[in-house]
């Protein structure tokens, strides 16, 4: 029994004393703090010529349709004395993208970018467009023909439409939108779509 005694205190002993060797022997909470804050807060790369080019972009496609873009990113790091980074900037570049992806699916949306496209239609193009459409509906584009098949300014069929890349009901679409899918259809396949008015 004195043996197990004594053998159970030198155990206890022998197991304190490498116990505290141990503890002199590991990090400190503070040394861990310090290794892992140094190694998070390395510097961020700054953004290039070319991506500041894409942000600036994207900021005056948005101003120009009228969509919301957001604070301007490159003004505010000149503000704290330092460049934007490429991460902030791509992140920026991300929203503002599905920003005007989701405003150009709305019918404002819609409209508003097919009156610019409108715009590049040369004037040749836009008389005779004008013409058609006075001829096949009285400029009304929300006209509908007596059987339903034709529909819209310029009384495409539903087959038509989708040719010159339309969804849906052509009487539905903004009138700048069936503008510019007649003149795709003008000028690429004639005016043989018209026979009456073309």
């Amino acid at each position: 029994m004195k043996k197990a005694v004594t053998l159970l205190a030198c155990a206890c002993a022998l197991a304190s004393a490498t116990t505290s060797l141990a503890v002199t022997e590991a990090p400190s909470q503070a040394d861990t703090t310090t290794t892992t804050t140094t190694s998070s807060t390395a510097p961020a790369r700054a953004a290039g010529t070319r991506l500041q080019a894409a942000y600036r972009h994207w900021r005056r496609k948005l101003e120009r349709y009228g969509v919301w873009y957001g604070r301007n990113l490159v003004r505010a790091a000149r503000s704290d004395d330092r460049s934007p980074t490429a991460r902030e900037l791509r992140r920026s570049i991300r929203r503002m993208k599905r920003r005007f992806v989701r405003w150009s699916r709305t019918y404002d949306g819609r409209a508003t970018v097919y009156r610019f496209k409108v715009r590049k239609i040369p004037s040749w193009g836009r008389s005779q467009l004008s013409s058609i459409a006075r001829c096949e509906s009285r400029n009304n584009p929300r006209a509908v023909s007596s059987s339903g098949a034709y529909r819209g300014l310029y009384q495409f069929s539903f087959g038509t439409w989708g040719v010159v890349g339309g969804s849906g009901d052509p009487a539905a679409a903004p009138r700048a939108e069936q503008t510019w899918r007649a003149w795709m259809l003008l000028k690429n396949h004639g005016s043989g779509h018209w026979p009456v008015c073309g």
